[in-house]
């Protein structure tokens, strides 16, 4: 019997998320499949070139792309943003009866979650009608993720929309959770059993190549690169303070990226006389950011603090792990255990600029061997845990 399998997506190609890969690995197998999303416009808030806000039809290798009409997510405005994610819930709403009624039956749907839970209701409308199984990709906890940025303080609020998640989650056939201490939230929810730990895996890019191969000269100026998303959830203003605190200048961070605070972000370096020692970069595609890689000793992320982002494993970690590079991490909770259990680089706690300032001043300090070791361990735990492979595994046994 044909496999056929839908999947509802805010974002897909040429935006880079993972549900690409999904869809080539789909493609490989000859499995038929639909991916209903909408116009491409993330992060800037601008449909790219060669789209419009209007619907379409297209066939990525072998899938068929439906994109919905969308009002673009603009420059940061909540009222902006919140016309995107409505007009794609009731363009989604719509497209699901179309679907329903004038389509064939999908034997699975896959739901991949980035942003407000509009996608759910009309998933469960085409899995009542239409009894496919519906795999729900989790990659934000909400309502969490909206108390966690300040959006949503009302506790009463919050407590009627975790009852109305818990039912949501009760209608799913399975659910993947992305980092491992999801599985707290989870639990309160559902019965784990329905649950599975599907962490992202690196940009194909990386993963395809070996580890960056290089070796560490404590006299050098040090680079230290964040490539990704420059918002207010990455924190990187404690970034700014921290260089700011340091007594080193042997040592440039690079900032590779766009995003809603990133003009105000290069306004505070300035202000701070720090622009010689923190230096901005546009988005690059994959290749280029290997290179930009390849000039790098560490690599940065971090997350503000909150006690949903202490459960969260930012995507960019795995691509990390797998270009080889030590890391320096901002970031409480699971991220920062994993950095320091496996011995990958240096991590402080979110927020605390003074201890991220003492790891910049201890740059000097490193020996190559101790360095090479880091590198090393990056490489291991993104192989055993993180590859692609394990992953794409674990999906098709699903399907």
């Amino acid at each position: 019997m044909e496999k056929r399998v839908l999947i509802y997506t805010n974002h897909f190609y040429p935006e880079y998320f993972k549900i690409n890969d999904v869809v080539d690995w789909l493609s490989t197998e000859n499995i038929t499949t639909s991916v209903v999303t909408s116009n491409p416009n993330y992060p800037k808030g601008k449909i790219f070139k060669g789209f419009s806000i209007f619907g379409s039809k297209k066939i990525h290798k072998t899938a068929n792309v439906y994109r919905l009409p969308v009002i673009p997510r603009g420059g940061g405005n909540k009222l902006i943003l919140s016309l995107n994610y409505l007009s794609y819930f009731f363009s989604l709403f719509l497209f699901t009866f179309w679907l329903i009624i004038t389509h064939g039956k999908y034997h699975t749907l896959l739901i991949h979650h980035t942003s407000p839970p509009l996608l759910f209701l009309p998933a469960l409308i085409y899995k009542k009608i239409k009894g496919a199984d519906v795999i729900l990709w989790d990659l934000d906890m909400w309502p969490q993720t909206l108390s966690s940025v300040g959006i949503l303080e009302s506790k009463g609020l919050i407590n009627f929309l975790e009852d109305l998640f818990k039912w949501f989650y009760k209608q799913f056939d399975h659910i993947l959770l992305g980092s491992e201490s999801y599985k707290e939230i989870a639990q309160k929810r559902i019965n784990l059993n329905k649950t599975l730990y599907f962490p992202n895996w690196a940009d194909l890019v990386f993963e395809s190549q070996n580890p960056i191969e290089k070796n560490y000269n404590p006299t050098k100026k040090a680079i230290i690169s964040y490539a990704g998303n420059i918002g207010q959830a990455q924190g990187l203003e404690s970034l700014v303070e921290a260089v700011k605190l340091s007594k080193s200048r042997n040592y440039q961070i690079r900032l590779i990226g766009d995003g809603r605070a990133r003009e105000s972000l290069k306004n505070l370096v300035l202000s701070e006389g720090l622009n010689n020692q923190i230096k901005f970069y546009d988005s690059v595609n994959s290749k280029s950011l290997l290179d930009l890689f390849e000039e790098s000793d560490f690599l940065y992320l971090s997350l503000n603090d909150s006690p949903l982002f202490s459960k969260t494993v930012p995507a960019k970690f795995q691509t990390y792990l797998a270009s080889g590079v030590p890391i320096i991490g901002l970031i409480s909770g699971e991220t920062n255990h994993l950095i320091k259990d496996n011995n990958l680089g240096f991590s402080c706690n979110a927020g605390e600029a003074n201890a991220l300032s003492k790891v910049f001043d201890s740059l000097s300090n490193i020996q190559n061997s101790q360095y090479q070791k880091m590198k090393f361990n990056c490489n291991e735990l993104y192989q055993s845990r993180f590859s692609s492979s394990l992953r794409k595994k674990e999906l098709f046994d699903l399907l």
